[in-house]
């Protein structure tokens, strides 16, 4: 599935992504395939801005670049009510993009095509806000032990790609997109 920005759209297409395993677990390091990595490095290269919680910033102390398809890196929206973030930190340093820390995510209606990368604390937040979600599935069992939590949600899978990882993009059943 290709995502576009829409000109005509009035409101920015929000999607939440994450990785898990078969048992539900999303942290523990590496989880989805090469391929599934160089699959998102592309959609970031086609967003305008990825959303990711603080807490992401610092324990993983990521890039959130489209480096595996020497692509654009997008804007960053840090989401947290704490500004303590070692600026020596990967993202920080990305050169044309512009990263923000806030504690809302009002900032996304200025842009067109969003990502929000997260967990559990993401996925609450952005509930509201997020048209559709996009999961890497990866046939692997043990390495984590975080899960995305009590959220209950009921999904319409819109497109289902089995590689090397099984890659849902789905949507909530009650949310009508135009």
């Amino acid at each position: 599935m290709q995502l576009r920005a829409n000109v005509k759209q009035k409101n920015p297409f929000i999607f939440f992504k994450w990785a898990q395993r078969l048992d539900g677990t999303i942290d523990g390091g590496t989880i989805s395939s090469d391929s599934s990595r160089v699959h998102v490095h592309a959609l970031r290269d086609r967003c305008d801005l990825i959303v990711i919680g603080g807490n992401t910033v610092r324990h993983d102390r990521p890039t959130l670049d489209a480096r595996l398809v020497n692509g654009k890196a997008p804007d960053v929206l840090i989401y947290s009510h704490n500004d303590d973030f070692d600026r020596t930190i990967p993202l920080f340093d990305v050169l044309n993009r512009k990263v923000f820390v806030e504690s809302s995510l009002e900032r996304i209606r200025q842009y067109s095509l969003v990502m929000i990368e997260g967990g559990p604390g993401m996925l609450e937040a952005s509930r509201k806000v997020t048209d559709w979600y996009l999961s890497y599935v990866a046939p692997k069992i043990g390495g984590g032990t975080l899960q995305l939590g009590s959220v209950t949600e009921d999904f319409e899978v819109m497109n289902a790609k089995i590689t090397d990882n099984i890659i849902l993009w789905m949507k909530k059943k009650d949310k009508v997109i135009c």
